[in-house]
């Protein structure tokens, strides 16, 4: 049968572990008569959340359920790939006595999950080599490694501690191999279910998605969420975060804007940064001074890195000539492209190659 997953957030400042039971005995008491089977449930009381694992024919048979168990149905339900999203993202750890899923060490999964993005543009060198030590140092720090349909590496962490020890491994790694690339790790944690997505972590994918982006300028960076969730620990101060850039959700929301503008427009040559400014609804004054001191440079440099950027990625995966890939990432003069590529780089676009690398 097919599986879901339902999202509830609690009301009640006095809800407890034996109530999340109680309602989990009341969704098992109608399950038969809706043809479910309501495998485990995940709480986290802190955030005052609930997530059902349901087997099921039907996301409608889920909600019809919850209605005559609760009176009310879920905040929602999306149905879940067993093999491509609850194994990679949730797979981990077993169920008590009371169907309350547990992590591998015995405490309760509150179903929340860092994840890691791992970015490198590699370029002369086999992608092969560092990806498998990346899986490997993933793994090592308790990670679960996710199928992605791009060359990045994407990983979850229920522990946001590991998955930042992970991240600083990997960048030592890079720096001791001599890989001479660009490269960004990013670092979100979120819920599995929102209130109106429809698919597993599908929030939590877009900000890590968007952090890694535009943090080739950073190396490492985390949102909140994950710094706070990994200072909890009582081992955190154990942690050296100097490194890595943490960012706040307003910080985040003015990203996510700027992604926006950059992913319609990088390609269009015409598109400078008086137009980036226009776009933002900032004056070029505004502009300057928020793009710099986020990342450190002006808009007009930012707009070229990242033109820059979405060349190399691009000569290194989808077989097009050097004069498409510049066309395509803004650059109205090829000859123009290979000067600044090769001034950026210290290699010329033409000697990117995508035989040597994994897909």
């Amino acid at each position: 049968m097919p599986l879901f997953m339902d999202f509830h957030k609690i009301d009640s400042d006095a809800f407890t572990e034996e109530d999340a039971y109680r309602g989990h005995l009341r969704d098992i008491a109608v399950q038969n008569k809706h043809g479910l089977v309501y495998k485990k449930y995940y709480l986290n009381l802190a955030q005052k959340t609930a997530f059902c694992l349901i087997e099921g024919p039907s996301k409608v048979a889920c909600i019809e359920s919850h209605k005559e168990a609760h009176g009310i149905g879920a905040c929602n339900v999306i149905e879940v790939s067993k093999e491509h999203e609850f194994l990679p993202y949730l797979g981990e750890g077993d169920q008590n006595e009371q169907d309350l899923a547990l992590t591998l060490s015995g405490d309760i999964d509150s179903g929340y999950r860092t994840l890691l993005l791992v970015d490198i543009i590699n370029f002369l060198n086999k992608a092969s080599a560092w990806k498998l030590k990346a899986q490997k140092i993933i793994r090592k720090n308790n990670g679960s490694l996710v199928k992605s349909p791009t060359r990045n590496l994407l990983a979850s962490f229920i522990d946001a501690s590991n998955a930042i020890k992970c991240s600083l491994e990997i960048v030592r790694y890079i720096e001791a191999s001599g890989i001479n690339a660009p490269f960004s790790i990013a670092l979100a944690t979120g819920k599995p279910v929102d209130e109106h997505t429809a698919n597993l972590f599908e929030e939590t994918k877009k900000k890590v998605g968007v952090l890694s982006r535009l943090g080739f300028e950073w190396g490492i960076c985390m949102d909140s969420d994950t710094a706070l969730s990994a200072f909890k620990n009582d081992d955190s101060s154990k942690l050296d975060t100097a490194r890595i850039t943490v960012i706040d959700q307003v910080t985040y929301i003015e990203m996510q804007k700027l992604d926006a503008v950059l992913i319609k427009n990088l390609g269009n040559s015409v598109f400078n940064a008086n137009a980036l400014s226009k776009h933002l609804g900032l004056s070029k004054t505004q502009a300057y001074r928020k793009i710099s001191a986020l990342f450190g440079i002006p808009p007009k440099r930012l707009l070229s890195e990242l033109r820059l950027l979405h060349a190399a990625k691009a000569l290194t995966t989808n077989g097009k000539t050097v004069s498409e890939v510049a066309y395509d990432s803004g650059f109205n003069s090829p000859t123009y492209f290979t000067r600044v590529f090769r001034n950026r780089f210290d290699v010329l676009p033409s000697q990117m190659n995508k035989s040597g690398l994994d897909q």
